[in-house]
């Protein structure tokens, strides 16, 4: 892609480096020396953060070792409390201090548990293979007239019709479930027609599920995610306790 305009090369220089430093250039199947296996709920995942699922597909995440903080790195609350933060400070393989935003985090694995991020906070994911159903917290609003007994209101700008008097909300916290795929990175409403758009890969199981009513769909959702997983598997780098893979040049 070019620009003709510097301003904007500018703009996209930030976002060009942290996936030229953090993403891996190799994919699990092209590291050498390294036996691939099909995914466990028993698979340890390397402790660190991960920018992106294609880090997590390759067990190389960036280690603690490399987050500059005074915080305890040992302590499962160290990286939710890196999303407080400003900007996340790391030493890159060569010891040189770079910054990225906590938002651009995709997760974090602690103990060899995953934890991806979703509405500003990090949420444990029970990675099942491909698609992952799991229940997650999300922070909703609810627009209201303002009052002016009001003490702790969120103001909603409202860009389409400036010219009106802004909305407020008061923040929620809900449990939801979701629907991960984790080939896409897609996050999905746990609904059989989300589950669908999912299982479109797989002409076999598509016309299955379709040909279903929607009250059989629902209940059978389940069913299908584990066929799905099970005909699709997961590949991940067999690793060992203690071991780790070898660095990549």
């Amino acid at each position: 892609m070019f620009f003709k305009d510097k301003n904007r090369i500018c703009q996209y220089l930030p976002a060009i480096l942290i996936i030229i430093l953090f993403v891996p250039s190799l994919t699990a199947q092209d590291l050498p020396d390294t036996r691939m296996v099909v995914y466990s709920p028993d698979y340890e995942f390397r402790d660190g953060i991960y920018m992106n699922p294609g880090m997590v597909k390759i067990n190389r995440p960036i280690p603690p070792v490399r987050i500059m903080s005074d915080r305890d790195k040992f302590d499962n609350k160290f990286y939710n409390d890196l999303l407080k933060d400003e900007f996340i400070v790391l030493n890159d393989s060569r010891g040189v201090r770079k910054f990225i935003k906590p938002e651009q985090l995709w997760g974090y694995a602690y103990k060899g548990e995953l934890y991806i991020q979703i509405a500003n906070s990090f949420q444990r994911l029970i990675l099942e293979g491909n698609i992952s159903r799991f229940m997650a917290s999300a922070t909703t609003y609810e627009e209201r007239e303002l009052s002016p007994r009001d003490s702790s209101i969120y103001n909603s700008n409202n860009y389409y019709r400036p010219r009106m008097r802004p909305s407020y909300a008061n923040p929620t916290r809900n449990r939801a479930v979701y629907l991960l795929d984790f080939e896409k990175n897609t996050l999905y409403n746990d609904t059989p027609d989300d589950l669908e758009k999912i299982l479109i890969r797989d002409s076999q199981l598509l016309l299955e599920y379709s040909a279903l009513k929607r009250s059989q769909r629902k209940k059978r959702q389940l069913e299908f995610i584990q066929r799905y997983n099970e005909r699709n598997p997961l590949y991940l780098p067999e690793e060992h306790p203690g071991t780790y893979l070898k660095p990549i040049r």
